[in-house]
């Protein structure tokens, strides 16, 4: 015996007595031993005398009472704990069994069905700790053990005290391996201090990657080559290495693996509610082809009947039992196959629609600057593109193919011959349009409504709903989806929230199909009109999700993520459902600086880059000292509020969690921002820390109204505005008093928009906009007559107040201009235009901010090209 395992066996001999090594690892050695009290064997952990001096006795107690609460059938449960004789230990029922390494060094891969089990399983422990506030750090297969059939969860708490008990979380600490790099989160490897239960989620994929294929998704000659992989390189399909594993199944390990814990699934919960419809015996596998066979039937006896008329009525539930799999069995989910790039000229090639034989795609052609489009046909990768029409986007096709429905920039619904011709104007004043499947009924957008005209050539309402575009027939002709929200999206790709919503298309109540808690768009259908396809920016970058709906109209579950880093844009759906085109567009958004002219014009031309680093930024804004340049941007994977010294220097995160962050104004004294954010699908307004010290920031806006955004800060920090939008744009002031933010009061008459601008601590900027001016309103007796302070102003929208107050700049979003007025009223000038068609403005009020005499603004980069992939899973 060596003197250590002596010590330790004299120190425990009171308690347990042990009886032989079962094995060691990184961390910890672990005994078979007897409990002499309960006469019961246990296995004892002891860790190793390193890593016992860097820990301490009193935080390891500390996180082993914590792992000790847990008590969940698939968690294997801490007896006793405790230091002895130098030594710190934990203790555990001995499993007879095996470990989940030995399973797979035994016998390699698992059966797809035993793997999907035992994944649960884990993923089910793991979402019970999680909910208690318990993140395990070091998932692995040497942590799992067999009993039986089901699987049990080992080592809560030890890997997370270690490391957090060392100050750093990396590969070795005291010399001595913490976490396993085979499972490590790329911010693991990367040593992020913040890692929360998404590191679980990854090592998840990890863990299920190598159930299936025999092997983990990343190996290398040492474990810094190993770590390298995970932060750098992307993961081989898992269905590269096993084919018979379903697309269902292979998405649900993909997304675990994502590099950004963004783009992951968050929780674990998240991750279990997709495994369990594929813990069946065949769940997660990809079914093979089933023939009947046919039976030849004797002639029947009097006896026979009567057994007839049994199998008869068997026959009927069985038909019924079969009805019913049919509505609540999982659909199958989508997978796309080698895509092909159709367009590569520089520039934007968007809103592809995907003829019905998936053979060619019509899509809009803009140029940089260009903001109509015209309309192009392609067929093959390799085909001519054939001009259609001289302007607008495409809608969708006409029965036969013949015919294409383009709506242009005026708002004219025009269908078009398909090798080009002389538009036909069919409707008016329309903001969108699809034909139904059959071509006999027509839907169309007039400003809120939705509106279907038959071959009667009557119009009828079907629904009234914010912002309404993207429309898409089902094939069955029961159904219309549309967008709600977010409508700029279709021009400048515009990153804020919309949502998806249905309603029959012979009339009823509009269904709500997702929350509106990210950019939901282009939603199109499976031949069967019970699967939707859609572009989604939930998981941070942009991808294709599948939406399955039951006989009803309503969601079946969450939407299903398909594709993943794809960055689509729109994509269209041939009617076989076996060709998809989708367009891959990014837009680059960067701020730029001009000095303001003293007389005359500026152009963007002559503007100075201030920032280069690869985003999408939109609201800016410069603080009262000139010393920081605060922003919104995608950097993060979501939008959230960012901030970097004026004169160059590193960016600061502000905001924080799973909620984008929009719209953001700074304090006079630079202390504070304030921003607007997504609360359970609606808009709020907060107040926080501008160095990103908060951690809860604080709600300014009630949360009685469903819109509240676009806030802004008066003069002297002392009060907040912003505007309802629905409710006739109303505006809303809250006063920072000495218990908090007071009750909102309403400032604005009904009518007017923009009310996000101050023209000093006591006036608004109010934008008129059926009458195109500018109006003050009194902040402190709102019931006064307002005062014009310009005219002329097209189209209305948020003004900018200058860093001394005397001057309102304002976005002339029609013709790419800035304009300048005295702040308390007089004669507009045009001070800046936006004529660099190689870097467009995004037309974007919120994109502009002056200080000292400089205009700071967005200047795009769009680049957008089409592509088509065979698709799987949807054909009927």
């Amino acid at each position: 015996m060596t003197e250590p395992l002596a010590r330790l066996t004299t120190a425990l001999s009171d308690r347990y007595r042990i009886e032989r090594e079962l094995g060691a690892g990184g961390m910890a050695t672990v005994y078979l031993a007897q409990d002499l009290k309960h006469h019961r064997e246990v296995a004892i952990k002891v860790l190793r005398p390193e890593l016992a001096a860097t820990l301490g006795p009193e935080r390891f107690t500390q996180e082993i009472e914590i792992a000790a609460r847990l008590q969940h059938p698939h968690i294997l449960p801490v007896h006793d704990s405790g230091e002895a004789g130098g030594f710190l230990y934990y203790v555990m029922p001995y499993v007879e069994g095996e470990s989940l390494r030995e399973r797979l060094t035994n016998r390699g891969e698992l059966p797809i069905h035993d793997a999907v089990r035992l994944l649960a399983e884990i993923t089910e422990a793991l979402a019970y700790a999680h909910r208690r506030g318990v993140v395990h750090r070091d998932i692995k297969p040497e942590n799992v053990m067999i009993s039986g059939r089901h699987a049990l969860v080992m080592d809560f708490g030890v890997a997370k005290a270690v490391s957090e008990a060392s100050g750093r979380n990396r590969l070795t600490t005291a010399g001595v391996a913490l976490g396993t790099p085979a499972y490590m989160a790329p911010e693991q490897a990367s040593a992020d201090p913040n890692l929360d239960q998404r590191v679980d989620i990854y090592a998840l994929g990890v863990l299920g990657y190598e159930l299936l294929a025999g092997r983990p998704p990343f190996t290398g000659a040492t474990p810094q080559q190993v770590l390298a992989a995970h932060v750098t390189t992307a993961p081989e399909p898992v269905t590269t290495h096993r084919s018979t594993v379903s697309p269902a199944l292979a998405s649900v390990i993909m997304r675990a693996l994502q590099k950004r814990p963004a783009d992951r699934w968050q929780t674990a919960d998240e991750m279990l509610a997709q495994l369990e419809p594929l813990t069946t015996p065949s769940g997660g596998m990809t079914p093979t082809e089933t023939r009947p066979v046919t039976a030849v039937a004797a002639p029947a006896s009097p006896r026979s009947r009567t057994w007839g008329y049994v199998l008869i009525g068997m026959g009927v539930v069985a038909v019924a039992a079969g009805a019913w799999l049919l509505e609540h069995r999982a659909p199958a989910t989508a997978a796309l196959q080698q895509a092909v790039q159709l367009t590569r000229s520089a520039g934007i090639q968007e809103s592809p629609i995907i003829t019905s034989d998936g053979k060619a795609v019509a899509y809009s052609v803009m140029t940089p600057g260009d903001t109509a489009g015209r309309v192009e046909l392609r067929r093959g990768a390799n085909g001519s593109a054939v001009p259609i029409a001289p302007s607008g986007w495409p809608r969708s096709w006409s029965p036969d193919g013949d015919r294409l429905l383009i709506v242009t920039l005026s708002g004219l619904l025009q269908e078009v011959p398909a090798l080009g011709g002389v538009p036909t104007t069919i409707e008016h004043a329309a903001g969108d349009g699809a034909w139904s499947r059959d071509g006999q009924r027509l839907a169309f957008v007039r400003a809120d409504s939705i509106l279907v005209r038959g071959k009667d050539g009557q119009a009828k309402l079907l629904a009234r709903n914010p912002d309404p575009y993207a429309l898409a027939w089902s094939p069955d002709g029961k159904w219309i989806v549309w967008v709600s929200g977010n409508s700029q999206y279709m021009v400048n790709w515009n990153i804020a929230t919309s949502s998806l919503w249905l309603v029959p298309a012979s009339g009823g109540t509009p269904v709500q199909l997702t929350p509106g808690t990210a950019l939901d768009i282009s939603p199109t259908w499976a031949p069967d009109s019970r699967r939707l396809l859609f572009v989604s920016s939930r998981g941070g970058t942009r991808d294709i999700y599948q939406l399955n709906l039951d006989s009803r109209g309503r969601p079946r579950g969450d939407p299903v993520r398909i594709t993943v880093g794809l960055n689509a844009s729109q994509i269209s759906l041939s009617a076989d459902g076996t060709q998809l085109a989708y367009s891959v567009a990014t837009n680059r958004s960067n701020v730029w600086s001009i000095a303001i002219p003293a007389t005359g014009e500026a152009s963007s031309r002559s503007a100075t880059q201030v920032t280069s680093d690869v985003e999408s930024i939109e609201s800016i804004d410069v603080s009262h000292d000139g010393k920081w340049l605060v922003f919104y941007s995608d950097r993060s994977g979501i939008q959230q509020v960012f901030r970097r010294p004026l004169a160059g220097g590193d960016v600061q995160q502000v905001t924080h969690g799973r909620s984008p962050s929009f719209s953001v104004s700074v304090s006079p004294d630079g202390k504070d921002v304030t921003y607007h954010s997504i609360v359970d699908g609606h808009r709020r307004v907060f107040e926080t820390a501008s160095d990103g010290s908060e951690q809860n920031p604080v709600q300014v806006s009630p949360g009685t109204d469903p819109d509240e955004r676009n806030p802004a800060w008066s003069p002297d920090g002392r009060r907040i505005s912003w505007q309802l939008q629905g409710k006739q744009y109303e505006a809303r002031v809250a006063t920072r008093t000495s218990s908090g933010w007071s009750t909102p009061q309403v400032v604005a008459p009904p009518g007017v928009i923009a009310i996000s601008t101050w023209a000093s601590s006591t006036a608004l900027v109010a934008g008129d906009s059926v009458n195109h001016r500018f109006l003050l309103i009194d902040a402190d007796r709102p019931e006064a007559a307002a005062r014009v302070i310009a005219t002329d102003v097209h189209p209305v929208s948020s003004p900018v107040l200058s860093s001394d107050g005397r001057t309102l700049y304002y976005l002339d979003a029609d013709r790419l201009k800035i304009w300048a007025v005295p702040a308390l009223g007089g004669i507009p000038r045009e001070v800046l235009r936006f004529d660099d068609p190689l870097h467009p403005h995004a037309a974007n009020a919120r994109g502009i901010a002056e200080h000292d005499g400089r205009f700071y603004f967005t200047l795009q980069n769009p680049q957008s090209n089409i592509w088509v992939a065979p698709v799987t899973g949807l054909k009927r």
